[in-house]
């Protein structure tokens, strides 16, 4: 088993905002979700060019150490090169992950809030997707999704 960084997408109809009367942008996002999510082997760190489903169970997505990993994280317009500490805070985050976590269906639904006047501007001009950058353990193993769907891998710890 390895621990890999993984980047979830969800799209932007997932996403909920309003500006506040200081001009900050606050919302509410779903962004991990359970089941079936397509990465291409590289991505994974695989040799070749193809695509391997890998299935995230309810017992490792809504892990209370996994739900926990959100808060009072960084938010970033875009993905960094490299993971945001308290060293490279001031060059890379817009905002933070509030405190509110939950479970909303088959998904996690975090609160944010974006200070970052620019960062604002690009998401009231149509940035909207939401990609939580983590590591969680994998197992190369296959096997059959509840859904049906094939997969080649599964996540098998908290994220």
């Amino acid at each position: 088993m390895k621990s890999l960084q993984f980047v979830d997408r969800i799209s932007g109809g997932d996403l909920k905002t309003r500006i506040t009367a200081d001009g900050y942008l606050v919302g509410e996002a779903k962004c991990a979700r359970t089941g079936i999510q397509t990465y291409g082997a590289s991505e994974m760190g695989l040799p070749g060019s193809g695509t391997i489903n890998v299935y995230r169970p309810e017992d490792a997505v809504f892990n209370k150490d996994s739900l926990a990993s959100y808060a009072g994280k960084p938010v970033t317009l875009h993905h960094p090169p490299v993971p945001v500490t308290a060293d490279n805070w001031k060059d890379y985050a817009v905002g933070t992950v509030g405190e509110t976590v939950a479970r909303d269906g088959e998904t996690v639904r975090v609160q944010f809030a974006l200070m970052d006047g620019k960062a604002i501007k690009d998401v009231q001009d149509g940035t909207c997707q939401v990609s939580m950058g983590y590591t969680t353990p994998i197992e190369m193993r296959d096997g059959v999704a509840p859904d049906g769907t094939p997969y080649q891998a599964v996540q098998t710890g908290p994220i």
